[in-house]
């Protein structure tokens, strides 16, 4: 199940990498939390769409697979948003220029 996890987190920072330019630090991870696990499904469900089998062969339901995903990366957002809050506050004071 992690390397399910894994795969989607990846396509789902990916997204939020690229929505940087649009949205910012802050509009990055929330659109992590929010719209990078459905995004990081339609990915992973045309690069990897033969290992739905696998998992289902093991017990988890696609269902189940893909809650249990949106829920870490939805309770894992506001640790992020946290730590770009402290690293944009340290920036602004000066403590992290070289």
């Amino acid at each position: 199940m992690f390397k399910f996890y894994k795969d989607i987190t990846f396509y789902a920072l990916l997204f939020a990498l690229v929505s940087i330019p649009l949205a910012g630090l802050y509009g990055a991870v929330v659109v992590f939390g929010i719209f990078g696990t459905p995004v990081g499904l339609l990915m992973y469900s045309y690069f990897h769409k033969h290992e739905f089998y696998g998992y289902y062969n093991r017990g988890f339901s696609r269902r189940y697979l893909i809650l249990r995903t949106w829920m870490v990366n939805f309770l894992v957002s506001p640790v992020l948003l946290l730590l770009v809050f402290i690293i944009l506050k340290l920036i602004g004071f000066g403590a992290l220029k070289g």
